[in-house]
C-alpha cells in the first residue's frame, strides 16, 4: 500500500509561480541593493564619529540614512515587489522596459540625491529629489494597475499593498517640505518627526506586514487560518494618523501613535507565531529565527519610541535589516528555484520545494545574531559616546553583506546542479 504524502508533500501554495518575471528582473533591484547597503557600512564607519555623539543633523548622517532608506530598503522592496505583485495577485508582470526605465531613473534620483548632500550642492540634491519623485510616481502606477488588474479579492493583502503606496509617495511628498525647511523657505522642522514615522511606519512598517502574510506561511508550509491578518495592519496605521494629528494637536499625540504602533509589533509577533505552530514543514525552519530578532528589534524600537527617543529609529533600521537579509536567506533560493523549476518538467510550484535544498539553513542563525550584536553596539556607542562601538557595528553590517552573497552563491551553484541553466 502507497505511504501517505508526508505534511510537506500536501502542502500547496497558494500562488501562481508560473507569473514570475525573468530572473534578472527582481536581482537587477536586489543586487543594487547590497551594493548600497556596503555602502552604507562603509559611511557608519566614516560617520562613527557624528553618529555616536548624536549629531544626525550632519550632513554626511542625513546621506548614510537616506543610502539606507532609499538605496537598500525601498530598492530591495522594489525588487522584491517586481517578482511578488504578480505571483500573489496573479497578474502579468510589468514590461521590462517599464521596469528597465524606473530603476535607471530611481537609481539616478538615490545617486542625485546622496553626492548633492555630500557636496553640500543643494541644486544637485533638488534635481535627485525630483528623479526619486518620478520614479517613485510611475512605480505606483504600475503597481496600482497590476492590482486593478487582479481577480484576487480585495482582502487585507490587497489593501495593505495600497496603504504601502499611498505611505511610499507620502514619504517624498514630506521630503520636499523637508528640503523646503533646510533652505529657510519653511519655517521649521515641523513635518521630521512625520517624515520619519511616515517612512517607517506608512511605508516600511505597513509593507512589511502584507508581505509576511504570504511569505511566513510559504517558508513555514502552513496556514494563516483564523487569524485576522488586518489587525496589526490596523494598529499601525492608527499609529501614522496620529503622527499626522501632531501636526495639527501637537507633538503629544505622538506618543500614543507610539503606543498603537506597539500594540501592533505585539499582536504580529503573537500571529507569526500562531502560524509557525501550524505549520506542516517537517523541520523547524532557522529562518524563524533571523525574523524573530527582527521583530524583537522592533519591538525594543517600540519601547523607545514611547519616550520619543532616537534610539527607537537606530533599532528600527537595524530591525528592518535583519528582517530583509533573513527573509532574502529564503528569497533569493526561491527566485532561483523558480527560473530552474521553469525549465524543467512537471508543475512549477516544485520550485518551493527545490528552494529548499538551496538555501543555507543558518545564514538566518548568523542573520539574527549579527542584528542584535550590531544593534546592541550601536546603542551602547551612542550612549556611551563611543565611535568604536559604531565602527565595530559597521563592521558586522559589511559582513552580512558578505554572508548573504555568499548564500546567493551556494543558491546559484545548487540550481545549477538541480536542473538546466536558467535563462535570463
Amino acid at each position: 500500500m502507497q505511504n501517505p504524502p508526508s505534511g510537506s508533500e500536501r502542502y500547496k501554495p497558494s500562488v501562481n509561480i508560473t507569473q514570475a518575471p525573468g530572473i534578472w528582473v527582481p536581482l537587477l533591484y536586489l543586487a543594487t541593493a547590497y551594493v548600497f547597503l556596503a555602502t552604507v557600512a562603509w559611511m557608519l564607519f566614516r560617520y562613527r564619529v557624528p553618529v555616536a555623539e548624536g549629531e544626525y543633523g550632519a550632513s554626511g548622517v542625513i546621506m548614510t540614512v537616506h543610502l539606507f532608506t532609499l538605496g537598500f530598503v525601498s530598492m530591495t522592496a522594489l525588487g522584491i515587489l517586481n517578482q511578488w505583485i504578480p505571483v500573489v495577485f496573479d497578474v502579468p508582470p510589468l514590461a521590462l522596459w517599464r521596469v528597465v526605465w524606473n530603476f535607471v531613473i530611481y537609481l539616478a534620483g538615490i545617486l542625485g540625491f546622496a553626492f548633492g548632500f555630500a557636496q553640500q550642492w543643494w541644486p544637485l540634491v533638488a534635481i535627485g529629489g525630483s528623479l526619486l519623485a518620478i520614479a517613485i510616481i510611475l512605480w505606483s502606477a504600475g503597481v496600482l494597475s497590476q492590482l486593478a488588474r487582479s481577480a484576487k479579492p480585495k482582502d487585507a493583502l490587497y489593501w495593505g499593498v495600497v496603504a504601502a503606496v499611498v505611505g511610499f509617495n507620502a514619504v517624498w511628498i514630506l521630503g520636499l517640505f523637508m528640503a523646503a525647511s533646510f533652505l529657510g523657505w519653511w519655517p521649521e522642522y515641523q513635518v521630521l518627526r512625520v517624515h520619519i514615522a511616515t517612512a517607517l511606519g506608512a511605508w516600511m512598517g505597513i509593507l512589511v506586514l502584507t508581505v509576511q502574510q504570504k511569505l511566513n506561511p510559504m517558508f513555514f508550509m502552513s496556514r494563516a487560518e483564523r487569524i485576522q491578518v488586518a489587525v496589526p495592519l490596523l494598529w499601525v496605521g492608527g499609529g501614522v494618523v496620529a503622527a499626522w494629528l501632531s501636526l495639527l494637536i501637537g507633538i503629544g499625540v505622538m506618543h500614543v501613535g507610539a503606543a498603537l504602533w506597539l500594540i501592533g509589533i505585539a499582536i504580529s509577533i503573537f500571529q507569526g507565531i500562531a502560524v509557525l505552530r501550524q505549520g506542516k514543514a517537517k523541520q523547524f525552519d532557522r529562518v524563524f529565527i533571523g525574523v524573530g530578532s527582527a521583530w524583537a528589534l522592533f519591538l525594543g524600537a517600540g519601547i523607545f519610541s514611547l519616550g520619543s527617543s532616537p534610539l527607537a529609529v537606530v533599532l528600527a533600521f537595524w530591525g528592518f535589516l535583519t528582517l530583509i537579509l533573513s527573509y532574502q536567506g529564503r528569497i533569493l533560493p526561491f527566485i532561483v528555484a523558480v527560473a530552474v523549476a521553469k525549465r524543467m518538467p512537471g508543475p512549477v510550484y516544485k520550485a518551493f520545494f527545490m528552494a529548499q535544498a538551496m538555501h543555507p539553513k543558518n545564514l538566518p542563525v548568523a542573520v539574527g545574531i549579527g542584528g542584535l550584536a550590531g544593534a546592541a553596539l550601536m546603542v551602547w556607542g551612542h550612549e556611551a559616546t563611543q565611535p568604536g562601538m559604531v565602527a565595530v557595528s559597521a563592521g558586522i553590517a559589511f559582513l552580512l553583506v558578505l554572508m548573504e552573497l555568499g548564500g546567493v552563491a551556494m543558491a546559484m551553484q545548487t540550481g545549477r546542479k538541480q536542473g538546466p541553466p536558467a535563462r535570463l
